[in-house]
């Protein structure tokens, strides 16, 4: 192991010298570990939602022209940082060395983790693409990462299978932030019923009561028809959340013109920004999920139509927001099997 090592991984940063790793175009991915760093043989890539998308519509579904393009990335930036849509995701690995300043951690050699930092500041150096799976949007490799001493990141759990958990973990943040932004009595509109949506679903209407509604908004048919079966999800409608003035009218009929206490943005593609803030009642809030969000649309969008509505953006990180996340997972059967039905396809 070398000396030293800055607790936020600074020190491996090779462009532009003295920025923190996720806004650096460039990670230095050398081994060996540094004595604060811990260091992972990877397995597995969950990329975020809006990264996915981009990447399979840009390579027209081809599985390896994606597979390139992730490689060209991760070679040229040391890390899976997407140019396009500036995101990432999370890992699946086992940890291979552990230094000694990292203890604190409590990870041991041969433990299997997720990481709950994103892969764009993540030093990954890539070997070998195995298999893309459109289905899980995850990325089966063989490589290796870095975990900096101020990352985060959790065992996987023994109760669920490893594809599944990952996912789980990829947006865990998204129900821990709702959580002290939900209220009883409150009426929560959700835009997106993938996996974030479905978790921020689940927790809302545990915090909204009798008296409070969750609803969601989703153009896909099979996602519509999957969120349906939940119990906690009052109404799922569907709608084109490019359409700003369509999803207003969409939230008042919904809501009887009371339009949302808080709107969720779950969504992976860019554009929904005047959607999220018009379907929201003036005095709400917006809580951006969404790695396609661009702040400066949100921010004027608001400004311009007059709308004093509070505008939240995700941070992926809440304490707790793990374990939050699998035990919503473990008490509610009905969520239990729609991530088993969209991610245990094979063990």
């Amino acid at each position: 192991m070398r000396a030293g090592g800055d607790v936020y991984g600074i020190h491996r940063v090779l462009e532009p010298v003295g920025t923190f790793p996720q806004a650096a175009e460039r990670l230095d991915t050398s081994l060996p570990p540094y004595p604060n760093e811990i260091l992972i043989q990877v397995e597995r890539l969950n990329l975020d939602s809006a990264s996915f998308r981009q990447l399979r519509e840009a390579a027209r579904g081809d599985v390896q022209r994606m597979a390139l393009e992730i490689q060209r990335i991760v070679r040229s930036r040391g890390k899976m940082h997407n140019p396009v849509t500036n995101s990432g995701g999370t890992l699946l690995g086992k940890v291979v060395e552990a230094g000694g300043e990292a203890a604190g951690k409590g990870f041991r050699r041969g433990d299997r983790i997720a990481t709950l930092v994103s892969l764009t500041l993540t030093p990954l150096h890539l070997e070998q693409i195995e298999d893309i799976d459109l289905e899980r949007e995850q990325v089966t490799v063989k490589g290796y990462a870095i975990l900096f001493e101020s990352g985060i990141a959790h065992r996987l759990p023994p109760d669920m299978p490893e594809s599944m958990a990952l996912a789980i973990f990829d947006v865990c943040g998204a129900p821990a932030l709702c959580a002290p932004m939900t209220h009883v009595g409150d009426t929560v509109l959700i835009f997106g019923a993938g996996k974030a949506g479905v978790l921020v679903a689940a927790e809302a209407k545990k915090k909204v009561g009798r008296g409070g509604h969750v609803f969601m908004f989703e153009k896909d048919a099979r996602a519509i028809e999957s969120a349906r079966s939940l119990p906690f999800v009052d109404q799922v409608y569907e709608g084109d959340l490019l359409d700003a003035r369509g999803t207003m009218e969409l939230a008042k009929q919904a809501t009887h013109a009371r339009m949302a206490d808080l709107v969720v943005n779950c969504v992976n593609i860019p554009g929904t920004e005047m959607s999220s803030i018009l379907a929201a009642r003036r005095a709400g809030t917006v809580l951006f999920f969404n790695m396609a969000t661009r702040f400066q649309t949100a921010v004027l969008g608001a400004e311009g139509i007059g709308h004093e509505t509070r505008l939240v953006m995700g941070n992926g990180y809440y304490p707790g927001h793990a374990d939050l996340a699998l035990k919503l997972v473990r008490d509610q059967p009905e969520l239990r099997s729609w991530f088993e039905r969209r991610f245990n396809l094979q063990p």
